[in-house]
This record gives C-alpha cells, structure tokens and sequence, in this order.
C-alpha cells in the first residue's frame, strides 16, 4: 500500500537528529499524511529534508493529542489547502486553523482521512483525548500510535474491532516508560492474546518495555529510530 517514515523520534539513526517526540509521514497510494510532528521545527524540517519528505505536499495532518512532544512544530507542515484532524476535545486550541485557508476537522468517532487510512477516533476527554491512526497494509491493518496515553491494549483492540481481524503491526510510543516489570508483561501478554504479529515500540515507550517487547516478539519485532522506513 504505501511506506511509513518515522521523522522524528527520541533515537535517530546516522545522519539524522533526535529529538524527544514522535512524527510519522505516511506515503500511500491515495496520498501523503502527516501524523504528528514531533517538539523542534528545525529536527523535523532537517530530518524530512534528509529523508526526502516534502512536508509541502502533505494533504491531511493528523495530531494525535495536544502535546507539545507531538505538535510543537506544526508550523513547519501548515500550508493551504491542510487539513488538519485533531481531537475533538482539543479543538479550541487549533481552532484558527479554519481562518488560513486550511480545514480544521475535530474528530469524535472513527473517521477517514484518505483512502485507506483512517481514525480510530478520539479516546478519553478529561484525561488527554487522543487518537491513533488505523491504515490498511499490504499484510494486513496497521496502527500507529502518538503515546498511547488511554491504553496501548484498548487502542489496540479498538482498532482489531473496527477491521474484524488481528492488526499485523503496531508502531509508536506506547508510554509504558514508568511502568512496573509485571505491568509490561501484562500489556505485552494482551497484545500477543490480540493476535498482533509485529511490533514497532518507540518514543515514550521506554526501554525496558522495549527490551522486553523485543525478546516477546522476536522476529516480529521492529527497531524503530527517526530515519527508519517500513513497508506497509
């Protein structure tokens, strides 16, 4: 169907710039969406530029919550003609975005962004709404997350809900960083019952969630770094 290429993200690979955060551009056949956009406007600019990202043509933007790890350089990706899908709990703060010839969508329920990919839509009010990005692979559904802040395993199974089947990967900050080692095991237990065959931990995941996500899933593990490429 398309690529995923991570922009940013706390590890970088040789040649790029890390940066505490997450952005992932996706390429598909329908077009280019943007999903998130990471803290530093000059490490996401550099690392797209390295990488061949045109944020110029980007169609949709999506923001999985208001966090500034995951839209502090939203200046670098707004151009005319952006639209920009954002919680809808969220929307106050972005709600200029409709006066600069871009289109503000306030997303409640799941919601397409173009062909193939879409939102599983919003998740928590109070405690900061967030949403994931559900696009159809090749091999199967894949989610990507921002930090997972409601819950890796309920964002997870709402997506294996939506599409009727198991998700054949799972890539982003799953904020487990300040979990216990017996927390780690349950959630690592609740995806692998889920029926997920890969898994792409990164950002605020934490490394020990990490190590033990990579010795859980084995082959079907994915190091995940900005710089990184994945064919969906």
């Amino acid at each position: 169907m398309g690529e995923i290429s991570i922009l940013y993200d706390n590890h970088a690979k040789e040649g790029l710039r890390p940066g505490f955060g997450f952005s992932a551009y996706l390429r598909t056949e329908a077009a280019v969406v943007l999903f998130d956009s990471g803290a530093d406007k000059m490490v996401l600019e550099g690392n797209a530029d390295a990488m061949g990202c045109d944020l110029d043509v980007v169609t949709a933007f999506v923001i999985s919550h208001d966090h500034c790890d995951h839209m502090g350089a939203i200046s670098s990706v707004l151009h005319k003609g952006l639209r920009v899908y954002a919680p809808a709990a969220t929307r106050r703060r972005f709600a200029r975005i409709n006066q600069r010839d871009m289109e503000l969508v306030a997303v409640k329920g799941p919601t397409e962004i173009v062909p193939g990919v879409r939102s599983i839509g919003q998740f928590g009010r109070r405690r900061i709404p967030e949403q994931a990005l559900l696009l159809d692979g090749a091999d199967g559904p894949v989610l990507i997350t921002g930090c997972a802040h409601p819950g890796v395993v309920k964002l997870a199974r709402r997506a294996t809900e939506l599409v009727n089947r198991p998700l054949s990967l799972v890539l982003g900050g799953f904020h487990l960083m300040n979990r216990k080692e017996h927390e780690i095991r349950g959630v690592i237990e609740d995806l692998r019952r889920l029926g997920i065959e890969r898994l792409a931990p990164c950002h605020c995941t934490g490394e020990k969630a990490v190590g033990a996500m990579r010795e859980a899933f084995g082959d079907g593990f994915i190091e995940v770094a900005a710089g990184s490429r994945i064919a969906i």
